[in-house]
């Protein structure tokens, strides 16, 4: 039977043409000696991944053994090169890399911006459920739930065409999984194969209903290097008639009858003449409300972790300078911790390390606007600091003579005087606050920068988007620093 199959993917590599003979790899990848391949190695099994129990192999994977065999029929290296997943189009078109092989789906809108070589491997999808979820078969029984799943990603144009589901979109499936574990979403959509590899890491998970729509993993190349994409097709199908593809696959628990179909004609010419398209347009019409609404949302979360980082950072400041000396050396080890860390490490231990914890799992907007507050604060309350140890200490035992506590001279004469001069280093904190506020989409926020990039990453128009969505930053945050800058006129006008 064995010897039946491989000689029917034989005749289909045939029918392709006989692409080994006539598609020989471009010179100046014969010159070079070298073809870098972009993937993304966080939560990348089974594609490219470094095995936790055995760290010395380095990096393993069935896509990492793919490359070795297409580097020894071609006659040159294959070295990988690290790219986020939603940015391998992006990370190709810039020449950081030369092939994009990531498990990289042909969707209609990445099929505008590359070229793709022939299927190397056909998948499904699969439906995941926390243990807590009893009542779901599909996705129809996931409307009006949160359903968690890898962006720019088959699953994801999935996901998106379905009505009533609210979809969360993760940088990587293992978030996407700890978050169905941790309650905040219902369900997880992933490839098949991703599900299969990441059953040892959620033993809690269940898989339900049966794998469906069947799709294709292929290598992307830039859209000018029709020649690569040939050579490329032309060693897939060396690989696929000479069994190396079937013993890759079985050796990674891949192989699945859907794969006899990469033989078909059909199948291997699927994308021969794709890459010529233009790029997508935009629709503004959806663009502009999408990235208003991821405005309004920069700006509500800016606001509130900054109304958050000025109260918290003044009660810091005034306890490092007046509280018992318990308090005080709290209050340094806050500012120099909360200062001393990254932000992003900081927001990933309140929305993912917290979310492990029962009772304690924050929503994303939560965890943005305690994250961007308890960071700033820090800031916020040096600057209070600096500002109150500015104010005259005659002025303080003035009211002391004048029978005044200790609490009421700081209440009435010194904080107020002491927010004034604060006041133009805390406008400049709170714009620059605003801006970093675009962090906040590693934890599934899609705010402004967000709605950017998965608008930009479908249409490819990077330039037009991102000068717009700087306009959009620049009409909230321009409007904010004159008022401020007025409210400080005032002031002065009113201390004359």
């Amino acid at each position: 039977m064995s010897r039946v199959l491989v000689a029917l993917m034989l005749a289909g590599a045939m029918l392709t043409g006989a692409l080994s003979a006539q598609a020989p790899l471009p010179e100046r990848y014969r010159e070079a000696g070298v073809i870098r391949w972009g993937a993304d190695a966080e939560g990348g099994a089974p594609f490219v991944y470094l095995d936790a129990g055995q760290p010395a192999r380095g990096e393993v994977g069935f896509e990492v053994d793919l490359a070795k065999a297409l580097g020894e029929l071609l006659g040159v290296e294959f070295r990988r090169v690290q790219a986020p997943y939603e940015n391998l189009v992006q990370v190709l078109d810039r020449g950081d890399c030369d092939v994009v092989l990531n498990g990289f789906e042909p969707t209609p809108a990445r099929r505008d911006l590359v070229r793709f070589s022939r299927p190397y491997y056909i998948f499904q999808q699969q439906l995941s459920v926390g243990p807590q979820v009893r009542d779901v078969r599909s996705l129809a029984d996931l409307v009006g739930r949160r359903v968690g799943v890898l962006g720019q990603s088959r699953s994801h144009e999935l996901l998106r065409a379905q009505p009533g589901l609210e979809v969360v979109v993760y940088e990587s499936n293992v978030t996407a999984y700890e978050d169905v574990v941790n309650g905040r979403n219902a369900a997880s959509l992933a490839d098949l194969p991703i599900a299969r590899a990441m059953r040892p890491l959620f033993p809690q998970l269940v898989d339900v209903g049966e794998p469906f729509d069947a799709f294709y993993y292929c290598m992307a190349v830039r859209r000018g290097e029709p020649d690569l994409q040939r050579a490329l097709d032309a060693a897939l199908g060396e690989l696929l008639a000479n069994g190396s593809l079937e013993r890759i696959y079985r050796a990674w628990d891949l192989w699945v009858p859907a794969e006899a179909r990469l033989g078909d004609a059909e199948v291997a010419s699927a994308f021969a003449d794709d890459g010529v398209r233009a790029a997508g347009a935009i629709d503004w019409g959806m663009a502009l409300p999408l990235l208003g609404l991821g405005a309004l949302r920069t700006l509500g979360i800016s606001v509130a972790a900054f109304v958050f980082a000025v109260v918290l950072g003044l009660v810091v400041a005034l306890l490092r300078l007046h509280g018992p000396r318990p308090l005080r050396w709290c209050a340094v080890a806050y500012v120099e911790l909360l200062r001393g860390t990254p932000i992003l490490v900081q927001l990933l231990l309140l929305y993912y390390g917290l979310g492990q914890i029962e009772g304690m799992q924050l929503t994303a907007m939560q965890a943005g606007v305690l994250g961007l507050g308890l960071n700033y604060a820090a800031y916020e309350a040096e600057i209070y600091r600096g500002a109150l140890s500015a104010i005259p200490r005659a002025q303080r035992e003035a009211a002391m003579a004048l029978g005044l506590t200790t609490a009421q001279s700081l209440r009435q004469v010194v904080v107020p005087q002491a927010l004034r001069l604060s006041l133009a280093p805390s406008t400049n904190d709170f714009i620059a606050l605003f801006k970093d506020s675009s962090i906040v989409m590693v934890i599934t926020v899609v705010e402004l920068t967000k709605q950017y990039q998965m608008l930009a990453n479908v249409t490819g128009r990077f330039i037009v988007l991102g000068l717009v969505t700087s306009g959009f930053y620049l009409l909230m945050s321009l409007p904010l620093a004159y008022a401020a800058r007025r409210f400080e006129q005032k002031l002065d006008r009113d201390g004359a």
